[in-house]
């Protein structure tokens, strides 16, 4: 006889998949104790919650309430001027580092300018300084060319018209000469 198969147990069985779900998962005494805290939290905050006072103890309530708005109001000032007074401080910080970077940066200019100056300035000196030096070597070579006349030498005659004249030929012929250059 030939074998017989076995019917298998999940052959027999229609193939049925069974999701459970979240909502049967949760228990329905957790989601009255959560709903219970809820209106304890609610009816707590509520009994916490001034009421409206009224009479005397109103009137104190809006004296002590404008007095410490009064206060919040001059703590907000306050802070304010402290918030403007940080906030120009920084604003006169910046301007100091940009002067400085400013200043820097003109430095490098200023300091060529300065040394094209003094350079500028050595060679007129020496410039006036050999100009100087000319005039004292010419001044020298005239009083070494020139030797007036014994009526010219005398000061009251110096004037004259004679020695005028004696001293412009001299002067023509020391310029014509070239005697200026030094020795």
């Amino acid at each position: 006889m030939p074998p017989t198969a076995l019917p298998s147990p999940m052959a027999a069985a229609p193939s049925e998949v069974r999701v459970e779900s979240r909502a049967a998962r949760i228990n329905p005494f957790f989601s009255i104790v959560c709903g219970m805290l809820l209106m304890l939290g609610g009816a707590l905050v509520y009994w916490l919650e001034p009421g409206p006072a009224t009479g005397k103890a109103q009137v104190e309530q809006v004296v002590s309430s404008g007095s410490t708005a009064t206060r919040a109001l001059q703590r907000a000032r306050d802070r304010e001027a402290e918030a403007r007074a940080e906030q120009e401080r920084r604003a006169a910080e910046e301007t100091a580092a940009r002067t400085r970077r400013a200043t820097l940066e003109l430095d490098g200019a200023a300091v060529a300018e300065a040394r094209r100056q003094r350079e500028e300035l050595a060679r007129r000196q020496a410039e006036a300084a050999e100009s100087q030096r000319a005039a004292a070597a010419t001044e020298d070579a005239w009083n070494r060319f020139y030797r007036p006349s014994a009526t010219c030498r005398d000061p009251s005659n110096a004037a004259t018209v004679e020695c005028v004249n004696e001293f412009v030929r001299a002067k023509r012929e020391f310029q014509a000469r070239g005697v200026a250059k030094p020795d």
